[in-house]
This record gives structure tokens, C-alpha cells and sequence, in this order.
């Protein structure tokens, strides 16, 4: 087996078998207790995205750790990111790659709507902070009309006091972050974890020194990005310029 298909199935324990094993450890070495333990039974229930076999397991995996996580900060360079699609532009997204399966294209749709829920639970709705590329916003997916909607859809969800979007313009100049987009994920317990999607196949970084860079770039955007006021007020003047 070559050593490139032994790494494309790594990936890192999710935070809840992190968790556990910290909480066993703990037990036993206080009381000598078993496995028999609440997170245990957790641990062995089945995530709605393992029902969908059209998403690689790496995604699952990601999935997985964005459905545990408390933030996640996210760069993207080319397209809105997932977790503020409207319907009609992931449908748009999805069609627009290599996949014709009719079926798993609307299985990629119903998993990204089933992501957003994140965004509106009833206890601790995900915080997202998200830096967008004014390349994305100039993108056409799907239609005018599809547009118009996401951008819409951009500044109702950006009213929710958990939720915030900067846009960075041409006009910031180089930046950091030219090799493209990624994700910093945060959580109750345990340290960050960094995603990268590439056209290699998916990393998770896991090691400090490789978290604090990407957490030094995304300052960094953070920093050349417009405010999140300026960057709404540039998004409704997109939806004005469309009317």
C-alpha cells in the first residue's frame, strides 16, 4: 500500500472520543470506575451525515466535529461559505462540479441545510465568523436571481448577534492566506482543530504549530477585511445594483 493511501484515511479522533477518553482517564485514576458511562452510549450513536453515502468520510468527519464545536472561523475565497447558502445556490454549486447524480447532488443539498441548524439551536447556537473574498461575492452561481437571494439571505442572517461576516475587498491587497480557504473550529473542551479543503483531498490540523499559523493568518485577514458594518452595508449595495 503506498503511504498516500495509508494518510487519505487518517482522521483525528472527533472531540467527543477526545472527551471521553480524557473523562475515563480521569475516573479511573479517581475511583477505578468502568466504560460504562453516558458518553460512552454517545459515542456509539449514529450522526444523521453517516446516512448519506454520498459525502466522502473525510466530510463526516468534519461534520462530525463541526456539529461538537462552539465557533468555527472560516475563510473562503471563491464562494460563499456552506453554513450561509441559500437552497438554490448550493443546488447551483453542487451542479456545477462533477457530480451529475441527481440523487447525490440533492444529498449534498439536504446535508448542507441540515449543517445550518447549527445556526439556530435552542442552546448554543453555533458562533461563526466568517471572512468572505470579494472574488466570491462577484462569482455568479446559478443565476442573477439566485444571487440576489443569497446576498439577501447574507444580511438577514448577519442580524443574529452570533453570526459575523466580513467581506475582504481587492482593494486589501496580498494577504496571507494565497494558497485558499480553511476552517479554525473551537470548542467547549479541547484544543482547536484547523480543515483544509484542497483538490488533494481533506486535512485536518491537529498540531499546535500548525493551528497558530492558520489562527495568525486569520487575524491577519480579520485585520485587512472591512468591518462587519461595512460589509453589510457592501452587500446591500450588490442587491441595490441588481434592482
Amino acid at each position: 500500500m503506498r503511504e498516500d493511501q495509508r494518510m487519505a484515511r487518517f482522521t483525528p479522533p472527533t472531540p467527543r472520543s477526545r472527551r471521553l477518553g480524557r473523562e475515563i482517564r480521569r475516573l479511573r485514576e479517581a475511583r477505578g470506575w468502568t466504560l460504562d458511562m453516558e458518553m460512552a452510549r454517545e459515542l456509539r450513536e449514529v450522526g444523521w451525515w453517516q446516512r448519506l453515502s454520498s459525502l466522502p468520510h473525510k466530510f463526516q468527519t468534519f461534520l462530525a466535529y463541526e456539529e461538537e464545536a462552539t465557533e468555527v472561523q472560516n475563510f473562503e475565497p471563491t464562494l460563499i461559505p456552506g453554513l450561509l447558502q441559500t437552497e438554490a445556490y448550493a443546488r447551483a454549486v453542487f451542479t456545477a462540479g462533477q457530480e451529475r447524480n441527481t440523487d447525490a447532488v440533492e444529498q449534498r443539498v439536504r446535508a448542507r441545510l441540515k449543517r445550518q441548524e447549527l445556526l439556530a439551536r435552542a442552546k448554543k447556537s453555533l458562533r461563526l465568523h466568517t471572512i468572505v473574498s470579494e472574488a466570491a461575492l462577484l462569482v455568479e452561481v446559478g443565476s442573477s436571481e439566485v444571487m440576489r437571494e443569497q446576498f439577501l439571505h447574507i444580511v438577514e442572517m448577519t442580524r443574529r448577534t452570533h453570526i459575523t461576516l466580513q467581506v475582504l475587498r481587492f482593494a486589501a491587497g496580498a494577504h496571507m492566506a494565497d494558497h485558499g480557504g480553511f476552517v479554525i473550529m473551537s470548542f467547549e473542551e479541547g484544543p482547536h482543530l484547523g480543515y483544509i479543503d484542497t483538490l488533494g483531498g481533506s486535512l485536518f490540523l491537529e498540531a499546535p504549530d500548525e493551528v497558530r499559523r492558520l489562527v495568525t493568518v486569520y487575524d491577519h485577514l480579520r485585520e485587512l477585511a472591512m468591518s462587519p458594518a461595512e460589509s453589510v452595508r457592501f452587500i446591500k449595495g450588490k442587491v441595490d445594483e441588481m434592482a
